[in-house]
């Protein structure tokens, strides 16, 4: 079994201080280094991809997974999904239509997406990259539900950042659908992929939304691949699991072309 140093500190982002778990395999690194996957909510999701990684990269050459550096953006406390995701996943706007939540409380903030990415650029990436051994042509960034609507926000308008993109189930439905008014801003970067995983119910448009986006974005032909998973009967929670094997080949498929 794959043996890892796993480390955890907080960090002080530009609104609220940040939880990080950081997995890095043991052993000498390739000569570029490892490919970095960045995952969001990383209080629920670096747990879970640790442990599927983990399984797969015993035998990489049947599996398709080989050894990455996992890097978990979460946030202090036990909370699986912090309500400080709220500020950090949404697109800025100057007005903000939202329907009524189903617990009937009020919405968090919102709209820091932009001091988000920013605190990745200039704290998280470099800190990162200054500690491990990152190669750094093939760096990913993971994010579902409100975390796929900030991963989509960041390839749209900050694709420097990634080299790939994984958006499970994202919100497309945010505030009217701010997010497609940023599809446009898409330029060719033939050196980026994105991967959307989504369930199959059309609750919020969830489906025909990503499937849609999927669709426009390949056709578009701009990126240098566009993949797409769903399946029936799985929620919006158990995609994720379900998905994130596809995911993980469609990732190595990147880092090895």
């Amino acid at each position: 079994m794959p043996d890892y140093n796993v480390t955890q500190f907080t960090i002080n982002g530009p609104h609220h201080p940040y939880k990080i778990d950081v997995s890095v395999p043991k052993g000498e690194a390739p000569e570029q280094g490892f490919p970095v996957l960045y995952l969001l909510d990383g209080n629920a999701y670096f747990p879970l991809v640790k442990e599927i990684t983990k399984l797969q990269e015993r035998r990489p050459e049947k599996t398709g997974v080989d050894q990455m550096i996992l890097v978990g953006i979460g946030y202090p406390g036990q909370d699986a999904f912090s309500r400080e995701r709220f500020y950090d996943y949404t697109p800025p706007a100057e007005t903000v239509n939202l329907p009524e939540r189903p617990d009937g409380l009020d919405w968090p903030e919102q709209g820091g997406a932009e001091h988000f990415l920013d605190f990745i650029e200039n704290t998280l990436q470099p800190q990162i990259i200054e500690s491990y051994p990152v190669d750094q042509t093939n760096q990913v960034l993971f994010g579902h539900s409100l975390g796929g609507l900030l991963t989509l926000y960041g390839l749209f308008t900050r694709p420097n950042l990634f080299q790939q993109y994984l958006a499970f189930s994202p919100s497309i439905w945010w505030n009217d659908r701010i997010i497609l008014t940023k599809e446009a801003d898409l330029n060719t970067n033939k050196d980026k992929r994105l991967f959307i995983a989504v369930e199959d119910s059309d609750t919020l448009g969830m489906y025909s939304e990503a499937e849609a986006l999927y669709q426009r974005v390949k056709a578009a032909d701009k990126l240098n691949e566009v993949g797409f998973f769903t399946s029936s009967g799985e929620n919006h929670m158990s995609i994720v699991p379900t998905a994130l094997s596809s995911a993980l080949r469609f990732l190595e498929k990147g880092i090895n072309n």
